[in-house]
């Protein structure tokens, strides 16, 4: 879509690709200030990337969201140039709503992808252990005991002892039957 807009804010020329995307004649396009087609929350970015083009510079990828004729939102990506000489800009913009659209999907399938791997992260963290030989099943539903366990998936070694707690409700009473 190309078009000449004035430092004024209105489109001077409009080619009929704007018709065709927006749905708006050329005159209606020229008949209102440009910025009342821009969607409400991109108007004071647009405004301020108009300033730096009236000043002299250039809106390069510059995106933003433009009203259709049906009351819908069309993504724009504009290049544009002034001509200082006659308080006018030369622009170029093309339609990215298609884009904009897969872009939204994507990032939704990424925090879907993210939220399952969070939720796969926090299963492999759960152990399935034997409630009575305390044995561990692995991934292959071979069930191991908790050192084999823990020496197969880390570099741990283990050395056994007795901890206080069992030494006198196990140990102890088995001295004493000794005795």
């Amino acid at each position: 879509m190309l078009c000449v807009a004035g430092f004024d804010g209105y489109f001077k020329r409009v080619n009929p690709a704007w018709e065709v995307a927006l749905g708006f004649t050329g005159e209606e396009l020229m008949s209102r200030p440009s910025i009342e087609f821009v969607h409400p929350d991109d108007r004071e970015r647009t405004l301020a990337q108009n300033r730096i083009v009236k000043a002299g510079g250039r809106a390069v990828m510059f995106e933003n969201r433009y009203l259709c004729k049906d009351g819908s939102h069309r993504w724009l990506l504009w290049n544009a140039a002034p001509d200082l000489d006659i308080s006018a800009i030369y622009s170029a913009a093309r339609d990215i709503t298609e884009r904009k659209r897969a872009e939204e999907m994507r990032e939704q399938l990424v925090r879907e992808l993210q939220t399952a791997l969070a939720e796969v992260r926090t299963l492999r963290e759960i152990l399935p252990i034997c409630a009575y030989c305390r044995k561990i099943r692995d991934d292959t539903d071979y069930w191991q005991t908790v050192e084999a366990y823990v020496s197969h998936h880390t570099n741990s070694r283990f050395s056994h002892s007795i901890c206080p707690s069992c030494y006198t409700s196990e140990v102890e009473p088995q001295l004493q039957l000794i005795e």
